[in-house]
């Protein structure tokens, strides 16, 4: 009975492996995305299946510029996966922050024009840009009593142009959600990408899912503490959590210093794709390839604890203990799907 209850509580990570720079790009993401879920949902028992809304959301995540965006090939990928599981692909939504970011990062036609059209779709998918304020409601925010810094104050009052959100609803304290996320679908999937940032140490699943899904985000990066709070309590919101299925990490780029913005000289790539319902799981994952280049290049490591996991752990959404997360290996495309398990390597001491 104690092995048993141990076992319960272990996090899964499923790891698949890609062929990252063949032309069979696309179909290595659809074969590791369609695995990766067939195995969720037998070990979880929950199926990804429309539900009352009949849609469902895809956070993609381009914070970081072009050149460090979630792939193309990754969200066809699962594009492909939800018309098989019954979602049509005008309900399905996908959305991230900043259109300037979307049109770089190839999910919007580049126009000369800032302004997005009345409908952006991207392989017949709506794109929604959250920077456009059509998707945020006065009622639905998160209230923080720290400022913003005051170079986003302007921008973020400048944007504020709905009649449903005046120039006094933006305020110094609120940070808007997604209303497409929190009432409109049935589930949401966060596709995260990987970098460092001076303030949380890094940026990855945790982040992408809470802080680049609100309005006013960068007045939390005053300090660390401020910006892993945030981190928490945006993604602990019921709404917002309630709904969110599963987290994806490509790892067929991410930084391990000189972010948050994109750095070709200190990005790496991994033919490897990462997937489980844990996100601080993930992120301490993440953590750990992070500090290994760092290592191996003669950086400074990211410092521990970090606050964010440590927040996000505290309140529920996941754990960060090495001992209670399991990577299960599901083979690459020329391999059965077979899983074998492993345990996440202790760490180097110096």
């Amino acid at each position: 009975m104690f092995l048993m209850a141990e076992d319960e509580k272990k996090s899964i990570v499923w790891e698949h492996k890609l062929e990252i720079g063949s032309k069979e790009n696309d179909a290595s993401y659809e074969h590791s995305v369609e695995v990766m879920l067939e195995a969720h949902e037998k070990s979880s028992g929950i199926a990804l299946r429309p539900g009352k809304q009949g849609s469902i959301g895809l956070k993609v995540d381009t914070s970081s510029g072009a050149g460090l965006s979630t792939p193309l090939p990754l969200v066809r990928a699962l594009i492909q996966s939800l018309e098989r599981r019954g979602f049509e692909r005008s309900a399905i939504l996908i959305l991230d922050y900043s259109a300037h970011n979307l049109k770089a990062a190839g999910f919007l036609e580049k126009t000369r024009s800032e302004k997005l059209p009345a409908l952006s779709f991207f392989a017949g998918c709506p794109v929604l840009a959250l920077d456009s304020f059509d998707h945020y409601e006065r009622d639905w925010y998160y209230d923080s009593p720290i400022p913003p810094l005051l170079k986003d104050q302007v921008m973020e009052q400048n944007l504020y142009s709905q009649e449903s959100i005046s120039e006094e609803d933006s305020g110094l304290r609120k940070s808007f959600l997604p209303i497409p996320l929190l009432f409109e679908v049935d589930f949401w999937i966060n596709l995260a990408v990987g970098v460092d940032d001076p303030i949380l140490g890094f940026e990855g699943v945790l982040a992408n899912a809470s802080l680049f899904n609100v309005s006013n985000h960068r007045r939390f990066y005053a300090n660390q503490s401020s910006a892993a709070v945030a981190v928490a309590e945006i993604l602990a919101i019921p709404e917002l959590r309630n709904k969110l299925y599963l987290h994806f990490l490509s790892l067929e780029g991410y930084q391990f210093i000189g972010g948050p913005q994109f750095n070709a000289y200190y990005t790496r790539s991994k033919p490897t794709l990462w997937m489980s319902d844990d996100p601080v799981a993930l992120d301490r994952m993440l953590m750990a390839l992070i500090n290994q280049e760092r290592r191996e290049n003669g950086f400074e490591e990211i410092a521990q604890p970090n606050l964010q996991l440590d927040y996000a752990s505290t309140i529920g959404l996941g754990t960060q203990d090495r001992a209670a997360i399991e990577k299960r290996i599901l083979g690459d495309a020329s391999q059965s799907s077979a899983s074998r398990s492993s345990r996440l390597p202790m760490p180097i001491k110096k």
